[in-house]
């Protein structure tokens, strides 16, 4: 018997839209774990400045601290944009969340956002609508260990009021099916900004932060993952743009995803906030070119900047 997910394998490549290829180009993992991977302020700069000259749609950054929060995190960001800025003020980015952990009640984890949003033309925000576990170790006995992310209904509520306010687009960062589930039900309301977008998250073995292969959360990076979010989504009221991003992957061959995506309409987000592999170190730059070429192997034209700014509803 056919399932839903049947309709998307045997579909043919079609898209109404250029490829939006966006840099990620740094997280919390380290050097240790890719030397090439950006962790100072200049760093930073610099991989972003070179990913936007090689065409990025746009550029996701963190600063150099995830537990810098409210105006201690915007003045961190604020050393590395300031530079690119300078060089590019046209430039498309946007910033990351905080540690949970470390807020106050009343805090929401996007104040540093609303800084950014007045004096450094952010104009893209994540939100993350679930509770998530990240195995970073196991024990002797074979018990995992790791921080556990994410922000309640009255934080997420504060994110997307605090958001709407400033019509700053929100990125939904789907990490688990219900974390879909929580966004749609604001999109189905129309609590939502113009812009936005779904991203995606298939995760393999290494997820978002391990340097062992003992990831515990998400969908793991397969077409079948893609096609159920895909179905997932039929039932949005407002048809938002679709990502994917594929972390922790190790020696798994995503291009193969990659491709599928971008036949289907798609848009990808590649780097090394989330690209791990123990045997390979490459860098954001050829990160961002091995989905340009695999765009150009579709043949889907890759969208020109302005042309990602116009799905950002950036004006």
């Amino acid at each position: 018997m056919a399932t839903a997910l049947d309709k998307y394998a045997d579909m043919k490549p079609a898209w109404d839209h250029p490829v939006v290829i966006e840099s990620h180009i740094n997280g919390v993992r380290t050097k240790e774990m890719n030397p090439n991977t950006p962790i100072t302020h200049e760093e930073i700069a610099e991989d972003a400045i070179r990913c936007w000259e090689a065409g990025a749609g746009a550029i996701h950054a963190h600063n150099t601290s995830f537990d810098l929060i409210g105006p201690d995190a915007h003045k961190d960001y604020k050393r590395t944009w300031d530079r690119v800025l300078e060089k590019h003020p046209d430039i498309t980015w946007y910033p990351t969340t905080c540690s949970p952990l470390r807020l106050l009640p009343h805090e929401h984890g996007l104040e540093h956002v609303a800084l950014l949003n007045e004096d450094t033309s952010a104009r893209i925000a994540c939100v993350d609508t679930g509770l998530t576990l990240f195995a970073t170790d196991v024990d002797e006995e074979g018990f995992l260990s790791g921080p556990e992310f994410g922000f309640n209904y009255q934080r997420i509520g504060d994110q997307m009021k605090m958001l709407r306010e400033r019509d700053v687009a929100m990125v939904f960062g789907v990490y688990e099916p219900g974390h879909l589930r929580h966004a749609m039900h604001y999109v189905n309301r129309g609590i939502t900004t113009p812009g936005s977008m779904w991203d995606f998250y298939l995760i393999g073995d290494y997820g978002l932060t391990a340097m062992e292969p003992i990831a515990t959360n998400g969908m793991k990076p397969s077409l079948e993952s893609l096609y159920y979010y895909l179905t997932m989504i039929e039932e949005a009221q407002v048809k938002y743009p679709w990502y994917i991003s594929v972390w922790g992957q190790g020696a798994f061959d995503d291009t193969e995803l990659l491709r599928r995506a971008i036949e289907l309409g798609g848009h990808i987000k590649t780097g090394l906030e989330l690209f791990y592999d123990p045997a390979r170190n490459p860098t954001n730059l050829e990160l961002l070119q091995q989905a340009q070429e695999i765009a150009r192997e579709v043949g889907r034209p890759i969208a020109t900047q302005d042309e990602a700014r116009a799905l950002y509803s950036i004006t």
